[in-house]
């Protein structure tokens, strides 16, 4: 039998493997996540590249702003929404029997990363290393969800149940 049920059956290595995402993803907040673009050979003013933190202040910021939802910028919006989904998917981490609702955030916390690529592609806006480690950091934090853990066979009379006898 395959289940993911990956609260009660996680193990060391996805714990560890979690805690460093979330030490990277808290990190990348410091670094400069992306810039605008500029033309070859041109040198970027420092005023042109921003930090995690701001992207996700701004982004967040914007996401009552009625005129974003009606162009390109609601893609830089969902990546904003990025941070709380992270923080719900963690809260849903404790629990026991909230499988189906912890995939769904992480499905849509995938989605809005697919979202933040194609707002760079029409921005435009070129990753530097902070976004990089935002998503590395994220997908650690995930990562339980990408990964099909085997069930340990149940013991006594339950046994026979599991193994379809």
């Amino acid at each position: 039998m395959v289940t993911n049920d990956e609260p009660q059956s996680a193990s060391p290595t996805l714990r560890w493997m979690r805690v460093v995402g979330f030490l990277l993803y808290t990190m990348a907040f410091l670094l400069p996540a992306v810039r605008e673009s500029v033309p070859a050979g041109a040198t970027v003013p420092p005023s042109q590249i921003y930090k995690g933190w701001f992207c996700a202040l701004v982004t967040l910021m914007n996401t009552f702003g009625k005129d974003v939802w009606q162009s390109k910028d609601f893609l830089a919006v969902l990546s904003g929404w990025i941070n709380p989904l992270i923080l719900i998917y963690l809260v849903l981490l404790l629990g026991h029997n909230l499988n189906w609702q912890r995939r769904l955030v992480a499905a849509l916390i995938v989605a809005f990363m697919f979202a933040t690529w194609i707002y760079f592609a029409l921005a435009p806006l070129v990753p530097l290393v902070g976004h990089y480690l935002w998503i590395v950091g994220a997908l650690m934090i995930l990562s339980g969800e990408f990964v099909i853990h085997r069930a340990t066979p149940a013991t006594g009379a339950n046994n026979t149940a599991a193994s379809g006898s």
